[in-house]
């Protein structure tokens, strides 16, 4: 008997062991039925099953194109040592599919193999693979991490296009790694990779770290209907249209959104008491703010939307307010005057949109990668060469040498003829009154330029890098934005318009948007605090010159109307409201800082001395967010430090408790830098947990028999 339990609890420990070393997916993989798969020879032809895990039998050779294209149910997916190529399309527009393992045989991933693969987030390259397609892992949009092996010597320039959170895993010295460096400074140029680098749709929210919002209350509309809890096992969320206005409740409860009324404060409105419960209920964040704005990524991934009809009254369509979203068709309403950068960028369902004869302004990207814009450029309706909409020239397909923009437009969008070198001139219609950022930009050829009497605006970079000497400008042009004419000699026919610049300039990642680069032996890179005294800053990766000033702002109407519309009340009584500026050696303020964080080290105002504080900002809406905070002591003056990749109006307000004790902190921040981000919470695979119980139970059987042995 003893001889047994002893065997028996080897035979315990011995499986334990293998359960733990077998892979993940084979041992979840479901083995479909053999009639789910259409196998001609050794080649897969056609995956028709409803598994959501799927084993392809180890007689396969070949993945054909298609295989697997547009299929919503697979989760996974294990290919056999057998397969030796995965061919185009092969995993095209599988939404679902999470995991996928790659067989040892494997000797190249075809062109658009897994495009818009948009679940999947990691990947392992096996050591055989040595050629990587045409847009193979393209719009991968999660992809985060995958592993390259050396022996993969040839990957196309576009392979990974739109993988704007991807870390390439590789071998110093490589074909991946020299890859990589060059994908790295691509990725940059990516739309969202500075705007929502954070995004997570099993976050279930749009906008990191905003709590549960409390129900709409004074200065707040809900749009038809008090707001939900969200429906169980929503991804994204859902949308409720109600008299063609939109509410989105975002799963799983972190993130409700409603449509803000305009904000209105009184004497009689009560001030913020943060002691009421402010701070576990989290602040609001609204869809449409003021009834003029949709909010910038207001309806971001959202799965849930087709036509939508926007109410009147709107005024600007926000950064990334449809991007990527299943919207199919959108009514723009009269009134409207601005589309935003990337508002409705890969909205890849997009077939109908009209435009108002309202619209002055398309600011890049915003209808990049949309259906209805890649339908117009392989071939489909349009007004010949163009499509214009509401007289806004939003794309060209042309090849003409001499270019003549068709009378009635008035707008021309941003980079509508970028990059065309084959073109040589250009002339405009009497109905144009905008050229848009960067539209003839890196047009190389393009040497004769006439430009109409009406003309208004000539926006950023719009002929950059073009070949023409000079250039007549009419009287009729007010504003010439940055860099427009630069290396063009211009002659104006009235007054010298004034410069101005664009939202694009702002962000502190297009430094060449703003001016050439200075002499890095004239500056010192870093950033100089000119105001107040005591405070310091450090810019994460900072190559140039910075000079950041905080002050105290005397018209608080901006953050008043903000504090208004999220918790339906005025500033708390103390509260201290700073302007922050930062700017480079260009002057121009610097608003967005993608992934660089700005940490800020600010005195408190002898009227905070002593008291809990809470420190709050705008963002690009005006709508208010807040910010993690530590309270230090600089040198003897007690601080808050903070880190925000926005520079914008600030708020330190006081919650009524009494401040903790402050860490003694250096003023020279060259070392601080935030802790890592804590790991969310992994759900481990079935084999551990079972294979420890089972070890466990055979440790325990060893046990037993040992102790017995002693005991006689």
């Amino acid at each position: 008997m003893k001889k047994r339990k002893r065997l028996f609890g080897v035979l315990l420990v011995a499986a334990a062991l293998i359960i733990m070393q077998l892979p993940v997916s084979e041992a979840d993989a479901a083995t479909p039925s053999a009639s789910d798969f259409k196998i001609e020879g050794s080649t897969l032809v056609k995956y028709q099953g409803t598994q959501k895990n799927v084993s392809v039998p180890n007689t396969v050779k070949f993945i054909s194109e298609g295989a697997f294209e547009e299929n919503k149910n697979i989760e996974r997916v294990v290919l056999p040592d057998s397969v030796e190529k995965i061919e185009s399309y092969a995993f095209w527009g599988c939404d679902s599919l999470n995991t996928v393992v790659l067989g040892k045989g494997l000797t190249a991933v075809g062109d658009y193999a897994f495009t818009n693969c948009k679940g999947l987030r990691q990947m392992t390259i096996p050591s055989n693979v040595s050629v990587i397609g045409i847009q193979a892992f393209a719009d991968c949009v999660n992809l985060r991490d995958i592993t390259i092996p050396p022996e993969t010597a040839s990957i196309h320039e576009t392979a990974f296009d739109g993988c704007y959170q991807l870390t390439i895993h590789c071998k110093e010295g490589s074909a991946a790694d020299k890859y990589a460096a060059a994908f790295y400074e691509k990725q940059k140029e990516m739309p969202e990779y500075e705007d929502v680098p954070e995004y997570d749709p099993s976050d279930g929210a749009a906008l990191p770290e905003i709590q549960p919002t409390p129900s709409p209350d004074a200065g707040q509309t809900p749009v038809g209907t008090e707001p939900q809890e969200p429906a169980a096992g929503a991804e994204l969320g859902s949308t409720k249209v109600v008299g063609n206005r939109a509410v989105v409740f975002v799963a799983p409860g972190e993130l409700n959104v409603y449509e803000a009324a305009p904000p209105s404060v009184s004497e009689q409105t009560p001030a913020a008491d943060f002691s009421a419960g402010y701070s576990e209920d989290g602040i609001p964040k609204f869809t449409i703010v003021d009834g003029r704005i949709v909010a910038d990524q207001a309806f971001y991934k959202d799965a849930e939307l087709n036509e939508v009809s926007l109410p009147e009254g709107i005024r600007e369509i926000g950064q990334f307010a449809f991007a990527r979203s299943s919207v199919t068709g959108i009514t723009v309403p009269q009134g409207v005057e601005v589309i935003s950068y990337g508002a409705f960028y890969h909205c890849d369902g997009l077939d109908r949109i009209e435009l108002p004869e309202t619209v002055m302004q398309v600011e890049p990207k915003a209808f990049e990668h949309s259906g209805w814009v890649e339908n117009f450029l392989n071939g489909g309706e349009g007004e010949g060469d163009y499509l214009i909409s509401g007289g806004v020239l939003v794309a060209y397909r042309g090849s003409a040498e001499s270019v003549h923009v068709p009378e009635g437009v008035r707008v021309i969008a941003a980079e509508v003829f970028q990059g065309h070198e084959e073109i040589k001139s250009v002339s405009f219609p009497e109905s144009l009154r905008v050229i848009g950022e960067g539209a003839f930009e890196d047009c190389t050829g393009l040497r004769e330029i006439s430009l109409n009497q009406g003309l208004e605006r000539i926006l950023d970079r719009a002929f950059l890098n073009c070949a023409a000497e000079r250039i007549s400008v009419p009287a009729s042009v007010s504003a010439i934005g940055l860099r427009a004419l630069e290396g063009t000699e211009a002659d104006y026919a009235g007054e010298a318009p004034a410069v101005t610049y664009e939202v694009s300039a702002t962000r502190l990642s297009n430094e060449d948007f703003r001016a050439p680069a200075p002499d890095p032996e004239a500056v010192a890179a870093g950033v100089v605090v000119e105001e107040p005294e005591g405070a310091s800053a450090v810019l994460e990766g900072a190559a140039r010159s910075y000079v950041l000033r905080l002050w105290e702002c005397q018209d608080t109407a901006d953050m008043e109307g903000a504090f208004q519309r999220a918790f339906g009340s005025r500033l708390p009584e103390g509260a201290y409201v700073l302007e922050a500026e930062l700017c480079d050696n260009s002057g121009i303020p610097l608003t967005k800082l993608g992934r660089q964080l700005l940490t800020i080290i600010l005195p408190l105002p002898d009227s905070l001395a002593g008291q809990e504080v809470r420190l709050f900002d705008l963002d690009r809406n005006g709508q208010i967010e807040e910010l993690p905070v530590e309270l230090v002591n600089a040198d003897g003056k007690t601080s808050v430090r903070f880190a925000a990749n926005t520079v914008s109006q600030l708020c330190l307000c006081p919650t009524g408790g009494t401040a903790s004790e402050p860490v003694e902190i250096s003023v020279d921040m060259e070392s601080y830098g935030a802790p890592p981000a804590s790991p969310k919470g992994a759900v481990l695979p079935w084999k551990y947990p079972l294979g420890c119980i089972v070890l466990l139970g055979g440790v325990a059987l060893l046990l037993t028999g040992r102790q017995k042995n002693r005991g006689k």
